[in-house]
């Protein structure tokens, strides 16, 4: 089981990177935060979802899978879909899968540059994960939807229930 899952997070994170490789970066007025990440409101993501004049954000969900095949929140763009990747970056936490080594490499190359949203369920696991990426020197922007897919349906923002395209 344990390395069929690990065979699935490797299928998912190549699949992402070729949608993604060709993506550019040109989001230049944020201010990074003292931790290294921007927290950013559901609504702020939505926003920044919604025009891609200040750059294109590539939004990853970083809970379990099992939460991930559940519900997911909707994209404006109907082409577009949430990737997803285990929160796990290290050992030392609660999460099934370790992505410490190889697989935080892999990541942090596959988004390399880019600028990613991260969400949880309510914002813990996004901020554990954005600060493990700046911790291991990611190149790009990463934003953390604080209050994660809790506050984003709380708002009045899409969610889907149907398995991802």
């Amino acid at each position: 089981m344990k390395k069929v899952v690990i065979l699935f997070v490797l299928g998912m994170m190549l699949i992402t990177s070729f949608a993604t490789a060709f993506q550019e970066n040109d989001h230049t007025n944020q201010t990074i935060s003292k931790s290294g990440y921007i927290d950013i409101t559901p609504t702020e993501a939505w926003d920044m979802m919604n025009t891609t004049e200040d750059g294109i954000q590539i939004p990853i969900d970083v809970r379990r899978l099992d939460e991930y095949l559940t519900e997911r929140i909707v994209l404006p763009d109907e082409n577009d879909w949430v990737r997803w990747f285990p929160y796990e970056l290290k050992s030392g936490g609660p999460a099934p899968i370790k992505n410490e080594g190889f697989f935080l490499q892999l990541f942090m190359d596959f988004y390399k540059d880019k600028e990613i949203i991260i969400y949880c369920r309510t914002g813990r696991r996004s901020g554990v994960s954005a600060q493990i990426l700046v911790d291991n020197g990611f190149t790009g922007e990463i934003y953390n939807m604080v209050g994660g897919i809790t506050e984003w349906k709380a708002v009045g923002l899409p969610t889907t229930q149907t398995p991802s395209s």
